[in-house]
């Protein structure tokens, strides 16, 4: 891939690396809806955009860890940021690129196997990606045939629906989240375990987590 052509997508597996939590979780936020909904879908998988990502961080509750953050970015080197769906170029997964050829799944993935496809310009979240602009380039190379009505779908935004998971949102109001106690600095010396202690079965029986960070 050219440095400088694709922009920064992430899925539940980046954004699980960035907060240092399992990919579980991720999913889980976006279930409580601390992550928002994707700012893309393509091939029926949410990805997120690196501001909006890195928007979920929250001083003491989520945090981005810095060296992670930098890891990320030296991995995708020439990768740029973008933060608006417009600004976003033709993106295009395995579910739409049949429908450039008039061709099913199945044919898409033989070639793919033969060698006869061009690389993906990006995985994200194990899925293999590509600008629109990669795979026209291809075809002329190849001599393949492309759907001009396809072009048109896929430049209009159309892409593969997001797969529905678990359970229909419910149209009632969710109950306000119970507010978090303020948060407790306890010292050497100046607190016993019992105290401690009390504090934390104090925010489980909230149904809260606890995280503890040691600072000098």
């Amino acid at each position: 891939m050219t440095a400088g052509t694709f922009p920064y997508l992430l899925g539940h597996a980046e954004i699980a690396f960035l907060y240092g939590v399992e990919r579980q979780t991720s999913q889980l936020w976006r279930t409580r809806e601390i992550l928002p909904e994707p700012d893309f879908v393509v091939s029926g998988n949410p990805y997120w955009f690196l501001p909006t990502v890195l928007g979920l961080a929250e001083p003491h509750v989520r945090e981005a860890n810095k060296e992670r953050l930098k890891t990320f970015k030296a991995e995708r080197r020439g990768w740029y940021v973008v933060d608006k769906p417009e600004d976003l170029p033709s993106v295009i997964g395995l579910k739409e690129i049949p429908w450039l050829f008039g061709k099913k799944y199945g044919d898409i993935y033989q070639w793919r196997t033969r060698n006869s496809f061009v690389k993906e310009d990006a995985v994200v979240s194990g899925s293999p990606l590509w600008l629109l602009d990669t795979v026209l380039a291809d075809a002329v190379d190849r001599g393949r045939t492309v759907l001009p009505e396809a072009i048109k779908r896929i430049q209009a935004g159309e892409r593969e629906g997001l797969k529905p998971r678990g359970r229909k949102k419910s149209t009632e109001s969710k109950p306000k989240p119970p507010e978090l106690p303020p948060t407790r600095t306890y010292k050497p010396g100046e607190a016993d375990l019992d105290e401690v202690t009390a504090f934390i079965k104090e925010i489980w029986a909230a149904g809260l987590t606890v995280s503890v960070r040691a600072k000098r």
